[in-house]
């Protein structure tokens, strides 16, 4: 079975950076491939969730903005989203690329979105799958009916964020994530190595 596949494949000098971006629905096991790319490529991690969670902990304006939303199952403005992202990777940590997991997760994302993108990776799970790998780890207030609404948000908001990057001619990989873990690494490494610097 191919587990990649990729509309154009490139090398990365030296002196490229690299700015990726992830898509999966949630479930998907987007957070463990992005990882994984972002150690082969040299380049931080970034998640929009882990910087919210940080972030809704703070005793300020900001923190109860997001704590306000996050606990009312709400999604932080969008302007508001895009700023924060800009600023942490405007960070030295990510001045050579990075790995975007969150955002930009609809159009008017991305038309708040200033970063040039060299790469977009689509980690690929039937919504089936997905919801059932979500019910095994759901929080006491999760539902399948929850579940299946945000499903059905992301093919909504974030597949035309995906469309808006073929049109651009960015390079695109589709992963599947069926296969066992170490299955999917072992296939990454062989797409990845065309990607990394040398």
């Amino acid at each position: 079975m191919k587990v990649f596949s990729t509309n154009e494949r490139i090398m990365i000098s030296d002196n490229k950076f690299m700015n990726v971006l992830i898509f999966g629905v949630q479930g998907s096991g987007k957070s463990t491939v992005g990882e994984y790319i972002a150690q082969k490529l040299c380049v931080p991690f970034i998640a929009t969730g882990d910087i919210f969670r940080k972030i809704r902990e703070e005793r300020a304006p900001l923190g109860d903005l997001v704590r306000t939303k996050v606990d009312h199952g709400q999604f932080v403005p969008d302007d508001i989203t895009m700023e924060i992202v800009e600023k942490r990777l405007s960070e030295e940590e990510a001045s050579s690329g990075f790995v975007l997991d969150g955002a930009p997760r609809n159009l008017s994302q991305v038309k708040l979105f200033k970063k040039e993108i060299d790469l977009v990776v689509l980690v690929e799970l039937e919504k089936e799958e997905a919801v059932k790998r979500l019910l095994i780890r759901a929080r006491h207030d999760d539902t399948k009916e929850s579940i299946e609404k945000r499903v059905s948000l992301y093919e909504k908001q974030t597949k035309p964020v995906i469309n808006y990057y073929k049109e651009k001619n960015v390079r695109i990989i589709r992963i599947d994530n069926r296969p066992a873990e170490e299955v999917v690494k072992q296939n990454l490494d062989g797409v990845l190595k065309e990607f990394k610097r040398n």
